[in-house]
């Protein structure tokens, strides 16, 4: 039977490093699992550092604003991720059974402490998840009909993506849609290129030339 995993990211707002340790997460427990204690997946991202933290959480039954409070029930250990850049793909449940089976050392982190969550909380940080559905429907709206090859196409930019990643040891190159989305660009092979995310960033909305 395959492990059901509850999945928690924090963006340099506390590393859980032990059993008591509490975080929070927008999601919340599934009906009926209200005080069922799962393994969970904690990601603790700042810069190029992400560390992750494997242990057992329950809600706590508190709520911070709109988002859940959990307590780490148990605590196995914080590993390093660094050049590993499949941690933005873990929707997929495969790649939670090979995070949680995957054997690195263990970081030796005493000292390190998690602050609660009511000093690090954030009120307004859904919006970038608001912003992340927004650009999941365009990208389901704006994708034509694609051929085989058209398909093979796209895989391989986020291949040759996920490449240079995976050789620079964090998240340095993105697939740009050309023609962004926001300004009706389809999600094609044609309006694809990879490029640096300092230049993605700096790009933004804005429709430009292909960049070399």
């Amino acid at each position: 039977m395959q492990l059901k995993f509850r999945v928690i990211q924090s963006n340099d707002r506390g590393l859980i490093t032990k059993q008591g340790d509490r975080t929070y997460a927008r999601r919340g427990p599934a009906k009926g699992e209200e005080a069922l204690e799962l393994p969970t997946l904690f990601i603790w991202v700042s810069g190029k550092d992400r560390y992750l933290s494997r242990c057992w959480t329950q809600w706590t039954g508190e709520r911070l604003g709109d988002d859940f409070i959990y307590v780490v029930s148990r605590f196995r250990d914080v590993i390093d991720l660094h050049g590993d850049t499949r941690y933005h793909q873990w929707c997929s449940k495969q790649l939670r059974s090979e995070l949680w089976t995957l054997e690195r050392a263990a970081l030796d982190l005493a000292g390190v402490s998690c602050p609660p969550p009511e000093d690090v909380y954030e009120a307004d940080r859904h919006k970038s998840a608001i912003y992340l559905q927004r650009r999941k429907q365009r990208l389901r709206e704006q994708t034509p009909a694609l051929s085989p090859e058209d398909k093979e196409l796209i895989e391989h930019a986020y291949g040759q993506r996920d490449r240079l990643n995976e050789e620079a040891g964090f998240i340095e190159y993105h697939v740009d849609h050309i023609i962004p989305l926001a300004k009706g660009g389809a999600h094609h092979p044609a309006n694809l290129q990879v490029i640096s995310a300092r230049d993605n960033v700096r790009k933004g909305a804005k429709v430009r030339s292909p960049i070399e």
